[in-house]
Parts: C-alpha cells; sequence; structure tokens
C-alpha cells in the first residue's frame, strides 16, 4: 500500500513536467511548422583594393592651322593652302583710299609668316570664293584686334543686311571704343602756271623750271616756240644759253 502510494506520487509528478513543458517553448533556434522563414543571402565581393571604374577619354582633335603666305590688305589674307581668306566681320581701306598702308602694314605685322586658325562663322565663303573665317593666332582674334586699333571699322553684319555673325556684338562695341585712324588732309592744288596752261595749250602740262609755263621735255622746244621765259630751275630744254637765269628774249 505503502508502495502504491509512492508509484502515484511519482506518476503525477512525472504527467505535471510534461505539462509544464507543453506550456514553455524552447527556441533552439530552428524553424518549426507553421512559423514564417526569414531567408536572408549575403552575397560578399572580395576585392583587393578600391573599386575602379574604367574610363575612355577620346582624344581632343586639333584644329588644323595654316601659315600666312601673303597679306592682300587689311581683311585679306592667302594661305599656303591655296585659299585666301577674308575676315569675317570688319572692313579696311583698299589700295589707295586713306588708311590702306597702316591697314595692311599692321596685318603683315599680325600674321604674316605665322600659323593662324581659321574659326568658323555664319557663312563659308563669298561670291569670290573667299573663304569667310574669323583669323586667330593663337588665343588672339587678329580682326577684333584691327578694329580696336582704329585700321578697321566692324561692317558686313546685320546692320547691313547680313546675317549675324557670333561675335558681331564684340565688334561694335570695340568700334565704338576705337578712334579711326586719320588721313592727313590734302595740299591745296598749286595755281597754274602762266602761259600754256593759260591759254590750254599741250594739255597745261608744264615743265618745272620755267615761269611761265613751257611744255615738258620732250620733245625739245626752241625760243620759237615758247617766247620769252624766266629760268629758275633746270633747262631740259636748253633755253637759256648763257645761263644767266633769261631765256629768248627776255630782258
Amino acid at each position: 500500500m505503502e508502495m502504491s502510494g509512492m508509484r502515484i506520487g511519482w506518476a503525477a509528478l512525472v504527467a505535471a513536467l510534461a505539462v509544464t513543458a507543453a506550456g514553455c517553448e524552447i527556441d533552439d533556434g530552428e524553424p518549426t511548422a507553421g512559423d514564417p522563414v526569414v531567408t536572408q543571402t549575403v552575397t560578399e565581393t572580395a576585392t583587393a583594393g578600391p573599386t575602379e571604374v574604367a574610363t575612355s577619354v577620346e582624344p581632343v582633335a586639333e584644329e588644323p592651322t595654316y601659315v600666312v603666305t601673303h597679306v592682300v590688305d587689311g581683311d585679306t589674307l592667302d594661305l599656303d593652302s591655296g585659299d585666301t581668306v577674308r575676315l569675317v566681320g570688319i572692313d579696311t581701306p583698299e589700295r589707295g583710299e586713306c588708311g590702306f598702308g597702316p591697314a595692311q602694314s599692321a596685318m603683315k605685322r599680325l600674321v604674316l609668316g605665322k600659323e593662324v586658325t581659321l574659326v568658323e562663322s555664319d557663312e563659308d565663303a563669298d561670291k569670290y570664293g573667299r573663304l569667310l573665317r574669323y583669323v586667330e593666332v593663337g588665343d588672339l582674334d587678329v580682326g577684333l584686334r584691327m578694329i580696336r586699333k582704329g585700321l578697321a571699322i566692324a561692317r558686313y553684319d546685320s546692320r547691313d543686311g547680313y546675317g549675324r555673325h557670333p561675335r558681331e556684338d564684340r565688334y561694335i562695341t570695340a568700334d565704338e571704343a576705337a578712334a579711326d585712324v586719320t588721313c592727313p588732309k590734302p595740299k591745296p592744288k598749286p595755281e597754274e602756271p602762266r602761259g600754256f596752261a593759260d591759254t590750254g595749250e599741250k594739255g597745261g602740262d608744264c615743265e618745272p623750271g620755267y615761269d611761265p609755263c613751257v611744255p615738258r621735255y620732250p620733245p625739245d622746244l626752241d625760243c620759237a616756240d615758247v617766247g620769252p621765259v624766266t629760268v629758275t630751275g633746270s633747262d631740259p630744254h636748253g633755253l637759256d644759253r648763257d645761263g644767266d637765269g633769261v631765256a629768248c628774249g627776255g630782258d
């Protein structure tokens, strides 16, 4: 009877422990049926050093250069390529006009025999087949320098009925600030000498050194052709035989 009571008590203890175990869940890190499963994938990339990004750099093409072989005037050049270039947006005096010499000389100093770069504008060529370009020596805009020196004016732009070229505003501003080259006033025409010039004979073309006018030598003239004259310089006609400055019956 005593033994039976001990067995019943032990059985009760085991049953109690079983109930307790059933009420407590031990998390052993393994998922059980019905639990959500979270999967994490870690991808590691082993590198020997900092990440390198491969880059490709295209070489920059250099602008072709040309050598100026001849300066026609202050705004027109000949190149070693055989082309003729008319500078865009400027105008300089033509041969025989006031300022031609200084403009041509300045352009020679700037470009003759030097390498130049041609920069395209709004037009390619003019009706004469000349290239229309800005001309640069290094970083120097040659046309702009001519304007600033007063040797060229800003012209052939949208104000004249042409297209608006890219550097037009800069050229006009420089032109307004520059002093144009001035030329000396022409000397007054001397009075026509007396004699043949008065009558219109021989076209008034007088030989220097006689007063009144004696036609130019040749042809050779004698006193019967001219009358009394004073010899004031050379005597190509040989009228003053005695060298006293008075010829052909003068006092």
